[in-house]
């Protein structure tokens, strides 16, 4: 078989792990993102206990390897605590990914959504406060909206930074794009086609995902300055 061939054959099943790859990506980004502003929020609050817990939780998660944390809560946390016979040997690797992914991804998401929080002018709060509006009232309609659109370009590199840490789920047996790929590699030998074709597929969806930021950014009238 020719190299054309080689890839045409193998695109299907490719397909199928690139479809594994986006599920997780698209899950981890939901909790990445719910678990950042959360956090990002309590590193903001007048409340040093929650500011503690929330630099101890952005510290670890930002100063240790993903691969490591993947590990330690697929492989480690087992050890101790009967994960696997709660929740099913087959099932709880998937879990234990969405988890790693979420924690780590939500640790940067949390630095931008701060640094976000704080570009918007504190007369914009204070405006807000003359009118009778509370803190968390003022957060809500008036700070997060205009942090928001400051933060799109660096939360559109950390989503296409999670699509490309998918790629470290393999050891613990998540079968998504390049785990597919391995596979077929395995059988075929055909290494450097099949990683040739892995990488497009990787370029194909962090691309349209960046295109649409740049969409959203002109939608949005962002100043770039």
């Amino acid at each position: 078989m020719n190299s054309w061939s080689i890839m045409e054959h193998a695109l299907p099943q490719l397909m199928q792990g690139l479809w594994r790859t986006v599920e997780f990506s698209v899950i981890a980004i939901i909790f990445a993102s719910i678990i950042g502003l959360i956090a990002a929020l309590c590193k903001l609050s007048r409340f040093k206990v929650l500011r503690g817990i929330s630099w101890v939780y952005v510290e670890v998660f930002r100063g240790t390897p993903l691969l490591v944390q993947l590990l330690f809560i697929a492989l480690g946390l087992p050890t101790i605590i009967p994960l696997n016979n709660w929740f099913g040997s087959d099932v709880y690797p998937y879990i234990a990914a969405a988890i790693g992914l979420a924690l780590n991804e939500g640790a940067y998401i949390t630095e931008i959504i701060r640094a976000g929080i704080l570009g918007v002018d504190r007369g914009q709060s204070e405006a807000a406060h003359s009118i009778g509006m509370t803190r968390t009232q003022a957060m809500i309609h008036i700070i997060l909206p205009q942090a928001f659109k400051r933060m799109i370009p660096p939360l559109v590199n950390q989503f296409a930074q999670t699509i490309k840490d998918t790629s470290l789920l393999a050891p613990i047996a998540i079968v998504e794009l390049l785990y597919t790929g391995q596979i077929i590699i395995a059988e075929n030998f055909a290494g450097f086609q099949i990683y040739g074709e892995v990488a497009l597929l990787y370029l194909v969806v962090i691309f349209s995902l960046t295109r649409f930021a740049g969409y959203l950014e002109r939608r949005l009238q962002i100043d770039k300055r």
